[in-house]
């Protein structure tokens, strides 16, 4: 789960899916019943064929892309952003170093 602070601003979470990116803005509020999660924003853009080949990027300039239109979309002025690993993907990059 995304980690909260109340002094801090919205997070952003991004998914790079297969077929497009999905991306939402999350804040904390007092007021947002029952989790105190209130959704923001989000945004949802396609990717072109074959952007993303079984789990890996492989045009990354077209989902580069894809991000910049989502985010532009969804108009959020988030400055931190939550994300995700593979742990595979983590083990691979420790060993590299």
């Amino acid at each position: 789960m995304f980690a909260f602070d109340h002094r801090q601003p919205a997070v952003l979470g991004l998914d790079i899916g297969s077929t497009a990116i999905k991306l939402v803005e999350l804040s904390r509020t007092a007021d947002a019943a029952p989790s105190g999660i209130h959704l923001e924003t989000y945004g949802i853009e396609p990717l072109l064929p074959n952007a993303v080949v079984e789990k890996k990027i492989a045009d990354v300039q077209a989902v580069g892309e894809a991000i910049a239109k989502a985010v532009a979309r969804s108009g959020t002025k988030a400055k931190r952003a939550a994300t995700a690993v593979p742990g595979r993907v983590v083990l691979l990059l420790s060993s590299m170093n």
